[in-house]
């Protein structure tokens, strides 16, 4: 179930409702909903949310609206109802415990905010290894790490979501655009392009358009000034990825031509902006000399 399919085909007219397969695909489906600003779709399902999932969506609310103390109000309410012999739910109580975490490390609680994302992420993990709020748990202990100046901690984190699945493949792109960043920083650039590679094309099976474009830009401006026809492609890349060994040097950065004109002539039909758009006639140049 993808809750972003789900919200536009309601709005295109493709379908009217939906009926609930797995546990809390409602409150998803709410939430993306909000996210999107189709008030209207999420009103047609929030009836159908327990009273836990109903707390959390008038917290997602109060957030949007920039209103802190009402926000914190209803993930109170939401923990104490969880945590209820009537209505205990371990799933919501750790997605509860997630928000908690983003929400101390917004007021500077920053200690417990690692506490809180902790043990979401483990209890998560453990309850439904790959489920959406998983990965997004491990995408915010990776940026705690990362805010924190520990980023070989947070590339640790990002290493927990395995390209190869079971996390969804819209986490997986997202988390490797954030490695891809997070390599850059330290220099390690034929790894990045690899991440950027992976984190494009999984943007394109999810329709995330924007995203696509951000990373394939990205992957050709710190790829432009290594284009060489001895260089693997990337998929190979991908796929022979293996860690390095201690001592081992850094891969020399180089991306094969012919990915260069895959990615240009992917970019070209999309539409670009002012900087992206000067990108690419440098390295449609570049191809041409």
């Amino acid at each position: 179930m993808n809750p972003a399919t789900i919200v536009d085909q309601i709005r295109s007219g493709e379908r009217t409702g939906y009926t609930s397969s797995e546990p809390h695909d409602l409150l998803l489906i709410c939430e993306q909903a909000l996210g999107q600003g189709e008030t209207e779709i999420a009103e047609i399902f929030y009836p159908k949310l327990n009273s836990i999932e109903q707390s959390i969506y008038q917290f997602r609310i109060a957030q949007l609206g920039n209103d802190a103390e009402l926000a914190q109000t209803h993930l109170t309410t939401a923990l104490q109802n969880s945590r209820t012999r009537e209505l205990r739910d371990h799933m919501l109580e750790a997605r509860i415990r997630m928000e908690w975490g983003i929400l101390r490390a917004s007021i500077g609680e920053h200690e417990q905010a690692g506490v809180d994302l902790r043990w979401a992420m483990e209890r998560l993990g453990a309850l439904s290894e790959g489920h959406r709020w998983h990965g997004l748990c491990i995408l915010n202990m990776a940026k705690w790490h990362q805010n924190r100046g520990e980023l070989g901690m947070a590339l640790a984190m990002h290493s927990e979501i395995s390209r190869n699945g079971p996390h969804h493949i819209e986490i997986i792109a997202v988390s490797r655009r954030n490695a891809a960043e997070l390599l850059v920083a330290k220099n390690h650039i034929q790894s990045a392009l690899r991440n950027l590679w992976i984190s494009h094309h999984g943007f394109r099976q999810t329709d995330m358009l924007d995203a696509a474009i951000e990373s394939g830009l990205h992957w050709v401006d710190i790829g432009i000034s290594n284009v060489s026809r001895e260089a693997q492609s990337m998929d190979d890349a991908v796929h022979n990825a293996a860690p390095r060994s201690v001592g081992e040097p850094l891969p020399k950065p180089a991306i094969h031509p012919d990915d260069l004109c895959l990615m240009i002539n992917w970019l070209k039909e999309q539409q670009l902006d002012e900087i992206g758009e000067t990108l690419i006639s440098e390295a449609q140049e570049l191809l041409q000399s």
